[in-house]
């Protein structure tokens, strides 16, 4: 799974203090980050169409968008669909990935969630986005913890979702899985929950969402490592 995160991103990064352990259930661990602004965040994002092409998002309803590019983050992320097939946002997904560089030591477990249009474990939805080329690009990779972090809004309150809806028009806050494995358990990677705002950890077989995105070229490569 590649991971690409601009430096600049981490200044978006919230973290509390709040830690909770549980060792009964999927959750292993929950945090989120530290407060750097208490005023809302203000998005700045271009709407893509599937064929790469610039959306004016006058009208999402009749005019629906593929995609949007953080103009800030230089990341570009999927904009999930509500009708069926491959990008339904209720899809669901376990956490694979069978390249010993990048999962973590622990692969996680293949074709574990609950979906339509392929088989329903990340490592192959990436594939599946991939070979259609979504809005023109054919790198999209499982986000790390802190990219997805990038698009949290801390402004919306409970239940949600905590995306910036200008942009996400979507009604669903879903548990979305990121890359990073966790360090002290290697069988749990960190998801980030959109009705709280918030991260926490589960165990790889899991079925969560996915949400992919591509990372500008230019930014700068960060070395896959568990956290």
């Amino acid at each position: 799974m590649k991971k690409i995160i601009q430096k600049n991103t981490l200044t978006r990064m919230r973290a509390c203090s709040k830690i909770a352990l549980m060792l009964l259930g999927t959750v292993v661990i929950t945090g989120c980050g530290e407060v750097v602004d208490p005023k809302p965040f203000i998005f700045d994002m271009t709407r893509i169409n599937q064929d790469g092409s610039i959306n004016d998002g006058s009208d999402y309803a009749k005019h629906p968008w593929a995609c949007v590019r953080d103009n800030q983050a230089g990341m570009t992320w999927e904009i999930k669909k509500t009708e069926p097939g491959l990008q339904n946002m209720d899809n669901t997904y376990s956490w694979y990935d069978s390249d010993q560089m990048s999962n973590g030591g622990f692969a996680g477990k293949a074709n574990a969630g609950v979906c339509t249009g392929g088989d329903c474990d990340t490592e192959s939805y990436a594939k599946s986005i991939n070979a259609m080329k979504l809005c023109g690009l054919s790198d999209w990779h499982l986000p790390s913890r802190f990219e997805l972090n990038t698009i949290v809004d801390t402004s919306i309150p409970y239940p949600g979702p905590t995306l910036p809806k200008l942009y996400f028009p979507e009604s669903l806050a879903g548990k979305y899985w990121t890359d990073t494995t966790f360090r002290t358990r290697r069988a749990g990677a960190w998801v980030w929950r959109f009705d709280y705002g918030n991260d926490y950890v589960v165990e790889k077989s899991e079925a969560l969402n996915v949400r992919l995105v591509h990372a500008n070229p230019k930014t700068s490569v960060v070395t896959p490592q568990a956290k």
